[in-house]
């Protein structure tokens, strides 16, 4: 990838320890910025055209999510969030099933598994729901035993994506369904300007997994998984780009900074998504893969 390297203090290359630190250090800013204290979601708001409230924004995802899951699973859906977060979603999806199994919510971060299992007392699903770091490349649950795993906007942190979904196609049950709300990269070459923001929205948000769907598609293939559903949700969001002097003006500015908090980054990070997402470099979409 073209354009100049960034110099704030970061990871060289992206690890996942230092996806782990990443949140560990931002989760309770990112709750606090979420704008909804009641929805707890660090992930994107979609506004479709009979969404009324940003709390209704801030479930669209969870809603698809979970119509998808009831539509393999109506009763005793057995299902798993990879890369749960402090659990939002699951808190949504699982108590709007009928009678589903034990869930599992995993997240490489211990400090958001704590927040989502305090979160799990307060709302009485502590028995419904367990919370635990780990890593989502290596569940600690028998194979085939799913009927859905899904993951909103954390495939883009895998180091080797791949191992992901070997890992999905594992824990399925035949026929069971993958479900991913994520960012991919579009299919076509980028120019110079392009590669800059790409480059700062994967350094500053630590996402080394974005990859083109025909890519993400080959992954999920090899492991026996076919696509069944690919909807982009980008027109949906609200973006918030800035005009492009501007926006590289502050991309240059911040990475002169002193400043070592990871929160630097993450800001650069944020804004060159919203560029990126303008640009259409980078696709926000809604995919579903059914097991052989």
């Amino acid at each position: 990838m073209g354009g100049s390297p960034l110099h704030y203090n970061l990871p060289m290359p992206i690890t996942t320890d230092s996806v782990r630190t990443y949140y560990d250090e931002n989760t309770s800013l990112f709750l606090k910025f979420s704008g909804s204290k009641k929805a707890q979601n660090i992930h994107r708001t979609l506004w479709m055209q009979d969404t009324k409230t940003l709390e209704d924004a801030l479930n669209t995802s969870n809603a698809l999510i979970k119509a998808e899951i009831e539509s393999i699973a109506p009763n005793n859906a057995r299902i798993a969030d990879l890369g749960c977060g402090v659990g939002a979603s699951l808190f949504y999806i699982y108590p709007r099933l009928q009678n589903p199994a034990p869930a599992l919510g995993l997240t490489l971060s211990p400090v958001q598994a704590r927040l989502a299992q305090e979160s799990a007392q307060q709302l009485g699903l502590q028995d419904h729901i367990r919370f635990a770091e780990g890593d989502f490349t290596s569940v600690p649950l028998p194979s085939e035993s799913l009927d859905a795993v899904y993951s909103v906007e954390a495939v883009c942190h895998a180091v080797d994506p791949e191992k992901y979904f070997k890992e999905a196609s594992r824990l399925l049950r035949k026929g069971g369904r993958l479900i991913l709300v994520d960012d991919y990269q579009a299919a076509r070459p980028f120019s110079a300007d392009e590669n800059k923001w790409l480059k700062a929205y994967i350094d500053g948000w630590y996402v080394p997994g974005v990859r083109t769907i025909k890519q993400v598609i080959s992954f999920a293939n090899n492991h026996g998984l076919q696509l069944k559903k690919n909807e982009e949700l980008t027109p949906y969001l609200r973006l918030r780009n800035l005009p492009d002097f501007l926006a590289s003006t502050l991309l240059f500015l911040g990475e002169k900074l002193p400043i070592k908090h990871a929160i630097v980054p993450s800001m650069l990070g944020s804004m060159a998504l919203q560029q990126c997402l303008h640009m259409k470099i980078v696709e926000y979409r809604f995919l579903v893969f059914e097991k052989n």
